[in-house]
């Protein structure tokens, strides 16, 4: 049976997705992360099979899946009781994972912290190797520029089409579309409602690219149990993720370039199952690389790169394994996820579980930046809220 025109299939199916990949990455964040980390702690890697660790995995694998589906439940039956409010669930429906995640991923923070009391594990503090890769950060050359010129050169071009297009274009031009990619909803004809898609589509694309630049610029952070295969095992991740990240960026650009296109030339349609195509081949290769990588690249097998230091990547005795004092410490980890320690001079730093990267929250940059971000959610959020309500 056909649903009304009013109805956004297309969001509901974007959220449908959204949950899909998020529920479940959930579940198998312990097998991303570094085998030295147990929820946030730091233990020695050969503890990572103790009962009492697998026991701790287990209960957190449990709870991310029976969340997700309830969340996965929710979505459907939103879009069925509620279809008016997909656009809010869409927005909203994220938050309940991060809310789930939370829930799973602290008590087993504190069963860590207490099992590595209880037995008296004693680790090393350092979190990478003293040698002058453990201190590199990647180079602006080495970021797939050619994703992000791509997608200026399309933005550029869908500008151009615009501006070439407007005068021709009615007083009314379509702004929203149904399931069958028909107009519902109309507004005045104005350049800035007529550049609103390529702006949000620019501005969309430098956040992307300014994520990736802090992905390559970061520190590297070389296990000094084995300083080159860390080595070659983070070059090889910063690689494949940079492209998939780049990949993604593009892809963005090209469905908002296209959803542009229909509301300025005419008879110009775009077939819904396209769209839900685009967002799945652009997603599902960061989720591979993220989930086959695994944590700054822990799961990947390399050939062994030599270093400039040649001579102490073969003689690990050679290597000073002082490292940066505080970020292999848990008191420097608030709830085993957040950064504080004034000492470290970095910005960016590798989180201790999952597959991602964080902040050093001392610094004040950071927390300005956070602040900023934080009230600029709200605002945004309250608005469409208040807006779509």
């Amino acid at each position: 049976m056909m649903m009304p025109h009013e109805v956004n299939l297309f969001l509901f199916v974007t959220n449908l997705i959204i949950a899909v990949l998020i529920g479940a990455l959930l579940p198998i964040m312990p097998i991303l992360t570094r085998k030295s980390y147990l929820f946030g702690v730091k233990i020695p890697i050969e503890k990572q099979n103790s009962p009492e660790a697998k026991s701790m995995k287990k209960s957190y694998i449990l709870i991310c899946l029976i969340g997700s589906a309830v969340i996965f439940a929710l979505v459907i039956a939103q879009f069925v009781i509620m279809p008016e409010l997909t656009l809010l669930a869409v927005m909203y429906f994220p938050f309940l994972f991060i809310i789930l995640q939370t829930a799973a991923f602290i008590p087993n923070w504190r069963k860590a912290v207490k099992l590595k009391e209880t037995n008296g594990w004693k680790v090393l503090e350092s979190t990478f190797a003293e040698t002058k890769s453990s201190h590199s950060r990647g180079n602006l050359s080495d970021l797939p520029w050619v994703w992000y010129i791509v997608g200026l050169i399309l933005i550029f071009v869908s500008v151009v089409i615009a501006l070439v297009q407007y005068p021709s274009l009615p007083d009314k031009i379509p702004t929203h579309f149904d399931i069958n990619m028909q107009p519902d909803a109309w507004s005045d004809k104005s350049i800035l409602t007529v550049m609103m898609i390529p702006l949000i589509n620019l501005v969309m694309t430098l956040i992307l690219w300014l994520t990736n630049v802090m992905f390559v610029r970061a520190k590297l952070q070389i296990d000094p149990q084995n300083p080159s295969l860390s080595f070659a095992q983070h070059r090889a991740y910063r690689r494949r993720m940079g492209h998939s990240m780049g990949f993604l960026a593009l892809g963005l650009v090209i469905i908002f370039v296209l959803t542009g296109f229909m509301s300025i030339i005419p008879d110009f349609k775009i077939p819904f199952w396209l769209m839900i195509g685009i967002i799945l081949v652009v997603t599902v290769p960061l989720c591979v690389v993220s989930i086959h990588s695994g944590q700054g690249g822990c799961r990947i097998k390399p050939k062994m790169i030599a270093e400039n230091a040649s001579v102490k990547q073969r003689n690990p005795s050679n290597i000073n394994n002082a490292g940066i004092s505080g970020r292999g410490d848990d008191r420097y980890w608030i709830l085993g996820m957040f950064y504080f320690n004034r000492d470290d001079p970095a910005y960016i730093v590798e989180n201790r579980f999952g597959n991602n990267l964080g902040f050093n929250y001392s610094k004040l940059p950071v927390q300005i930046g956070t602040a900023l971000l934080v009230l600029a959610l709200v605002a945004m959020y309250a608005w469409i809220t208040v807006l779509l309500c």
